[in-house]
This record gives structure tokens, C-alpha cells and sequence, in this order.
């Protein structure tokens, strides 16, 4: 057989073979020393003996016949002379062993760190109940939103009772009982109804609520409602129409929120244009301004009027410096959705120049004599409200708040409070009341640096539905990708049309988990063989033109270069969705913030839109206030990089009642960020990697004895074989596995005692990648970013051509258009390469 480069690694310790050995060697001496009246003991003894080698020898022979290297610990193997295990040779499947390397195929399930058993507050023995259900107690129509708006929430969106964040804070948006009062008062009513008091006593509002309890709809719905409410009050002689401007700006973090809460605007507004008159509620457009798209096409709709506008901070800014069209006279509400992202982010200095050139333009408002505003202005805020919506309550938060709320309230899902900081007082007391109840120790470093992150993580209040079911799952690094396809598997199984998110620490990462699970299980061609795999290496290569290529210059088309067309599957980047061979019958989708704008938004439309198996892969770029539905369960495959985003991520699941799953991975060695959760009161439930492995091979047939330990080997030793063979595979691999070291690096402060890359096994951690090649190989470059590598090997030869030394001339300046003779004459002599320097090695022209 030839050498192919695989090595099987072997662990003699814990193999069958010498725990066999040893056992008949030690009855042996039982049987010298021992009477006859023990005979029936030994009897016994070897009959389980012989029971025992039965059971190796079937699994050898299983093992023989599927062709596969197992644990060594279920099968005798052996190593050949050149470094190749017997039977690893599998036919129709490149190797790429001359181009990467030696690969190494190891054991799953030997030399791992061992899990330890972690403590844990006591369990709540209490039923879940849905925290963020919707109430019972009140009604849309009871808080006093527009008749038709309700009956749309109703038919069309199933919405029919507010949350609890809604009940609290729609009545503070609307203006409390104003329009309600002003649409029941009559003359013969006995008090006097003083719109001017109303209309002064409006605040600016600070919403605070977990994740999923509808913030949207809280803002959205009362300015749709005041906007209809003013355009059916104006007469027909100062009806509104779109040369008025943007009357709400919504203002979010990520362009996928801005899509999500454009589309929801344009729910709304088919909800009142058809029970209303065109010149009444016909001037309500929402419009989306985020970057991405061409920026005249932006201008043209500014242009236009856009009454709500959904966008993200960088263009806003840009539009109001640089778009003279852009009208904000009239702007009544600003809303800065995910506040808290928004400043982690780094846009306080944006924010800050927002605000400046909104307050100079609103100055001119009052300067005018639009006599149409005027007739509306006593249904609408007699100046901007300010709306700040947040799911924590981090220290750069409450100073946004601070500098941009005017006369601000503080909702929350359970009360309403007269500033944030008795509402942060109050969330402390619980907090600290919690942590008594439970007799939790929290340990404070001493660190000023660390101590600073911990005192503004601590002034978050972290809550979560209390129908999520968070747990927790400690995995070695070698099993982590196995216990995820096995994950995802036991979902699909228990529920066929389920929806998961998978999140991921870099957007390389997520490259290759949506290609390796899209064509994972893809059964080798017959045409892919090595000759392909060369043929395509000479093409990246490049090489010399051919006389074909030369001649067709000259006459007929030129024939373009293209590579070999039977190498396996390619990464194409216009991809929205792609079918899975891992997990058959789902679909899989990708997002993060390395994709053209079209292609995010078109996989954000069809994931929201499947009712089928789907599968999202991304990094926290869908973390925060995407409202992805039926979304049944989280996987975080890599930790977050701080504890509020652990909280936004499970929080897309979940939502409005509905139960959801939050399931995360951790090595071993991470295992004290489930204390850092605890004190949180975030504390996930302990789940065991065996018990989603066996529940794989249960479910599989083959969940008897250790069988499940060779249903793993085999279902990732699939995925290895994929990954060497195809050339896409192996790259996106191999950036993945640098990459996500590279991620690992970037948490916190006040984390970096749990999340430190000194504590990583990166040979163990390669096979969560499903490489076979050592870290060292993959950190050379071998066979990584070919297209980079050979960028910097063509700019070193460039730098070497560019570096020699050019021939001198004797007499340069006798040389002119005159000179007769040998040219070469001029020149200096020029010493042969491997001559020694004597007069016999010049070389004369």
C-alpha cells in the first residue's frame, strides 16, 4: 500500500489487547496456587472471559467492515512500517498528503482533560410559568389604540392581549388618557379637559425589558397610532403629505434590526390605509436608510418623504450632514433601540452629533407657519420624545440616558419608576436578596482594571423568561463538532420542523459550518480522484500560456482558464440556503457581517419565512433585537464574550410566551463561567456530553454497550474525510480553526482567568474543525489561504527583480545616437555565477 500520509494514534494503555492479556495472565497464577474447591469461581471467571472476547471480536469485525479507524479501545490496530494504518485507504477519495502534509487520525475518546462535577444552587422545584406570557388583564382597545390597528394585530399578526412591557409603557407613549379624553369630551362634560397640561405633562421614556417581550410593537404602535390620529383630525384644505419629513426615527445597532423593524412598520400601514381615506393616512411611508444600498437611491426616497424611518447610526449621520432634501423639521420621536449595543459599538460620539443637528434643525420648526403641522400639532408631542429601549443596565447606558432624556420615566415589565436609578436600586436589592436566599459567595478580584468591568456588568439586571430552559453541556475540545451534529440530530428527532440558531465566534467559523454540514455526508464521485486535485494545483499555479491560448489572441476568442470542474463542492457566496447532507431534510443558512448587504437581508427574509428544519449559522451579529419566529432553540457553540451577550443570544428564543431552548458548550476548562452565570442568576442546567451521544446512537439503532462511542468515531471520521479531500473543505477548515483562536482572545477583562488561550489544546481543538493536519501545519500556511500565499510569494519575487543589481557603464556619457560598433564594449564585464573571480570567468559581450 502506499504511503498516504495518515498516522493512527494509538493509546497501548487502556487498548483491549493488554487488558485481555493481563486478565488470562492472572488467572493463570489463580489456577497454579489455587484448590479444587475454587474451580467453580474460575469456572465463572473465564466463561466471562471468553464473553468478552467475543464482544472486541465483533466489534472488529464491524469496525473491518465499514473501513474506519476507531478508539483503540474497541478494536486492536496496529501501525505499518511507513506510518499507515491498515484499512485507511478508501477508494475514490483524493489525498492530499503530498500538498498538506502528514495528517494524524486520533481517538476521541483517549487523553481527554477529565469534566468536573460543578456545584450548583439548589433546583427551584416551582412549574415554569411564562414571565413575559401575554396579560389577561387589560386589552389594545383598553389602552386606547386605533380600532383598526387592533383588529390587524388581531387577524393578521395573532396578537391579541399587550405583554406586560406594553401595558406599562404604550399608555406613557400615547400620552396617557389625552386622545382618549379628547375623543369622549363633549360640552356637557363637567370638567374642563386642558390639552396644553397634558400636552407639557409628556416624558421621555427609558424601556427596560428581557429580550423578546415586544419592544417593537411598544414603540411602534403608539406613533403609528398618534400619526393616524392627527392625519384624520386635519381638515381637507391642510391635509398632510410627504414634503413634511420624517415625523419617527428608529434607530438601531445592526442593519438587520433596522430591516426587521422597517418590515413591521410596513405591517402597520397596511393595517390603516385601507379603513381610511388616502389623504388622511397616505403621507405615513416608512422608509430604511442603512447602508449598503446605493446612497442616491437613499436620497431619492428622502427626497420623497419618508414619514417613519428605520436606519443605522453611520448613514443617518451622513444623510443629515450631506442631504439637503432630508426634512427633520417635523421629527416627534427619536427611539435608539438596543441602547446598550449601540454603545458598545462605539457610536457615543455619532450619537452625539445626532442629537446636536436634530436639536439645531427642530429650532426652525418653530420658526415656520406650516399651517398643515399646526392643525395636527394638538394630537401630536409638542416636541421630540426621546425613547431609549434597553434590555440591561450598563453605567455608559445610564449616562446616554442622562444626557439625552428630558423629564425621562423608567418602565420596566413589572412597574414604572421615576428615574433609573431607583430603578437600578431596586434591581440590586433583588439581586442581593437572591444571592442571600441561595447562600452564593461572590468573589470580587482585585484587579482595578477587572474591578471596573465587574462593577458595570454588576449594575446590569439580567433577566430571562422563566419558560427558557438553559442548560449547559462540558465537552472535551476532540468532541465538540461530533456533540453538535449529534445535538442538532436529537432536536430534528424530537421535533422534525424545528428552527435552531447556532452561534459562532467569527464569521470564518461560519463559513465552514454551514459548508462542511451542507456537504459533510457528500458521497465521494468517482471523477474525483488525485488527477483532478493536480490538475487543479497547476491552475493556481498558473504556469506559461499554451500555443492555443496565444494563437486565439491573435484571431478567435481567447479561451479563458478555468479550474477543473469535478473537484467536489465550492463555497458561492450568492448562496441563501442550501440543503443539508449531515442532517438530511433541513435547510441551512449563514449570517454574519462579512456578507454583501442583499445576500444578509435575503437570508434574514427566508429564515424568518421557513416553516420547515432550518438552521441558522452566525456570529452576534443576530444576537441582539432580531426577531427571528418560532425560533425553538439556541445552541452557542462558542462561549460569548461577555455575560450580557449570553443574554441577548438566548434570547432569541423564547419569545412572547412560546417555549424555548438554550443549550451551551464549554470545555473543561471554562467550566467556572457557569459560576460567573450563577451569580447572574443565569445558571443553565447541567447536561452531560455521553448522554447526547447516546441518545444520537439510540436513536440511530445503535445505542447498546460502547457502541455509541463507535457511532461517533464513524459519523467524525466522515467529516475528516470530507474535509481532506475537498479543496474548499480544507481551507475553510484551516481559517476557521485560526481564526476562532484568534475570537478566543478577545473577552473581557473580568472573564480572561476562564476564557485564556494558554489553557486551549490546539492538536485537540483541530478536530473540532475536522482536521487532520497538526496546528503546526495549519499555523505555516500549508495548504491555507492559497491565494494569500501566493500574493506574498509573487511580491517577493517582485522585490527580488527589483533588487538586482542593473549593469553599469563605463563611459555612459560618450554614448549617443552616432556610436558605431559593439555596444557592449561600454558595459562592464559581468563575472560568471560559479566562476571564482578570475579573468577566465569574465564574460564578454
Amino acid at each position: 500500500m502506499a504511503d498516504d500520509g495518515f498516522i493512527i494514534n494509538i493509546a497501548p494503555v487502556d487498548s483491549s489487547t493488554t487488558a485481555l492479556a493481563a486478565r488470562r495472565k492472572q488467572k493463570q497464577d489463580f489456577r497454579k496456587g489455587k484448590l479444587w474447591k475454587n474451580r467453580k469461581a474460575l469456572a465463572r471467571e473465564q466463561a466471562a472471559g471468553n464473553q468478552e472476547d467475543s464482544t472486541v471480536k465483533n466489534t472488529d469485525k464491524k469496525s473491518q467492515a465499514m473501513g474506519e479507524e476507531t478508539s483503540s479501545e474497541y478494536k486492536k490496530a496496529k501501525p505499518s512500517v511507513n506510518g499507515t494504518a491498515p484499512g485507511t485507504a478508501t477508494p475514490g477519495v483524493p489525498a492530499l498528503s503530498q500538498q498538506a502534509g502528514k495528517q494524524i487520525i486520533s481517538s476521541l475518546f483517549t487523553k481527554n482533560p477529565e469534566i468536573p462535577s460543578l456545584p450548583r444552587a439548589p433546583p427551584d422545584q416551582e412549574q415554569r410559568v411564562s414571565s413575559n406570557a401575554v396579560l389577561d388583564t387589560s386589552s389594545f382597545t383598553g389602552i386606547g389604540l386605533d380600532p383598526n390597528i387592533v383588529k390587524y394585530l388581531d387577524t393578521k399578526m395573532d396578537i391579541k392581549k399587550p405583554t406586560a412591557i406594553q401595558q406599562n409603557a404604550m399608555p406613557a407613549l400615547i400620552g396617557g388618557n389625552m386622545l382618549g379624553q379628547l375623543n369622549g369630551f363633549t360640552n356637557d362634560s363637567d370638567d374642563a379637559f386642558d390639552v396644553e397640561a397634558e400636552i407639557k405633562s409628556e416624558h421621555d421614556v427609558f424601556i427596560q425589558a428581557a429580550t423578546g417581550s415586544g419592544k417593537t410593537l411598544t414603540y411602534l404602535l403608539p406613533v403609528f397610532h398618534r400619526l393616524v390620529q392627527a392625519g384624520l383630525a386635519a381638515s381637507y384644505s391642510s391635509a398632510p403629505s410627504r414634503d413634511m419629513g420624517t415625523f419617527a426615527i428608529i434607530l438601531t445597532p445592526t442593519r438587520e434590526l433596522a430591516q426587521q423593524v422597517y418590515e413591521a412598520a410596513l405591517k402597520l400601514t397596511a393595517a390603516i390605509i385601507p379603513s381610511h381615506s388616502w389623504e388622511s393616512v397616505g403621507w405615513i411611508v416608512p422608509g430604511i436608510v442603512i447602508g449598503g444600498d446605493k446612497k442616491q437611491s437613499e436620497k431619492n426616497r428622502l427626497r420623497k418623504g419618508v414619514g417613519i424611518l428605520a436606519c443605522t447610526p453611520g448613514r443617518l449621520l451622513d444623510h443629515l450632514e450631506n442631504t439637503t432634501a432630508f426634512n427633520v423639521e417635523n421629527l416627534r420621536w427619536l427611539v435608539l433601540d438596543e441602547a446598550d449595543r449601540l454603545m458598545e459599538l462605539g457610536f457615543e460620539e455619532t450619537l452625539t452629533k445626532i442629537l446636536a443637528l436634530l436639536d439645531s434643525k427642530a429650532n426652525k420648526r418653530f420658526q415656520g407657519t406650516d399651517r398643515r403641522v399646526n392643525a395636527m400639532s394638538a394630537l401630536l408631542p409638542n416636541r421630540r420624545i426621546n425613547v431609549l429601549c434597553s434590555a440591561t443596565l450598563r453605567d455608559n447606558v445610564k449616562q446616554l440616558a442622562n444626557e439625552s432624556l428630558v423629564n425621562p420615566v423608567f418602565i420596566s415589565a413589572s412597574k414604572v419608576y421615576d428615574n433609573i436609578e431607583q430603578a437600578a436600586e431596586e434591581a440590586h436589592k433583588g439581586k442581593r436578596k437572591r444571592n442571600s436566599d441561595e447562600n452564593m459567595d461572590v468573589q470580587m478580584t482585585q484587579d482595578s482594571s477587572d474591578a471596573k468591568d465587574c462593577d458595570a456588568v454588576d449594575t446590569e439586571n439580567f433577566t430571562v423568561p422563566s419558560q427558557l430552559v438553559q442548560k449547559s453541556v462540558i465537552i472535551p475540545a476532540k468532541l465538540r463538532l461530533i456533540t453538535l451534529v449529534a445535538q442538532l440530530k436529537n432536536t430534528f428527532r424530537k421535533k422534525s420542523t424545528s428552527k435552531l440558531i447556532v452561534f459562532l465566534s467569527c464569521k470564518d467559523s461560519v463559513d465552514f459550518m454551514y459548508f462542511l454540514f451542507a456537504h459533510g455526508a457528500r458521497e465521494p464521485s468517482p471523477d474525483d480522484n488525485q488527477s483532478y486535485v493536480d490538475d487543479l494545483f497547476k491552475s493556481l499555479d498558473g504556469g506559461s500560456e499554451s500555443e492555443d491560448d496565444s494563437s486565439s489572441e491573435k484571431g478567435g476568442s481567447a479561451k479563458k482558464r478555468e479550474l477543473p470542474d469535478k473537484t467536489g463542492p465550492r463555497l458561492n457566496d450568492d448562496e441563501t440556503v442550501l440543503d443539508s447532507t449531515v442532517l438530511p431534510g433541513a435547510k441551512l443558512f449563514r449570517l454574519h457581517g462579512g456578507m454583501q448587504q442583499k445576500n444578509r437581508t435575503e437570508t434574514f427574509s427566508a429564515f424568518s419565512k421557513s416553516s420547515m428544519a432550518s438552521i441558522l449559522f452566525t456570529t452576534d451579529v443576530a444576537a441582539r433585537g432580531l426577531d427571528l419566529p418560532n425560533v425553538t432553540s439556541i445552541i452557542q457553540f462558542d462561549p460569548p464574550s461577555d455575560v450580557a451577550s449570553y443574554l441577548h443570544r438566548v434570547g432569541r428564543t423564547a419569545r412572547l410566551g412560546r417555549v424555548g431552548e438554550a443549550i451551551l458548550f464549554l470545555l473543561p476548562s471554562e467550566s467556572g463561567y457557569l459560576a460567573l452565570l450563577q451569580e447572574k442568576g443565569l445558571r443553565p442546567d447541567d447536561e452531560s456530553m455521553e448522554s447526547v451521544l447516546k441518545q444520537m446512537a439510540k436513536n440511530e439503532g445503535a445505542g447498546k454497550g460502547g457502541e455509541w462511542q463507535l457511532r461517533a468515531g464513524e459519523a467524525q471520521a466522515m467529516l475528516e474525510r470530507f474535509v481532506a479531500s475537498n479543496i474548499t473543505g480544507s481551507r475553510l477548515a484551516k481559517q476557521a480553526f485560526l481564526s476562532s483562536i484568534r475570537a478566543y482572545a478577545t473577552h473581557i477583562s473580568a472573564e480572561r482567568h476562564i476564557f485564556h488561550v494558554r489553557h486551549l489544546h490546539f492538536g485537540h481543538l483541530a478536530k473540532a474543525f475536522a482536521l487532520r493536519e497538526t496546528p503546526n501545519q495549519v499555523a505555516t500556511g500549508k495548504g491555507n489561504n492559497q491565494k494569500a500565499a501566493d500574493a506574498r510569494s509573487e511580491k517577493k519575487k517582485k522585490k527580488e527583480l527589483a533588487g538586482k543589481k542593473k549593469p553599469t557603464l563605463k563611459r555612459g556619457n560618450d554614448i549617443n545616437e552616432f556610436a558605431v560598433g559593439n555596444i557592449g564594449a561600454y558595459y562592464a564585464p559581468r563575472a560568471n555565477k560559479h566562476g571564482n573571480g578570475s579573468e577566465d570567468d569574465m564574460d564578454f559581450d
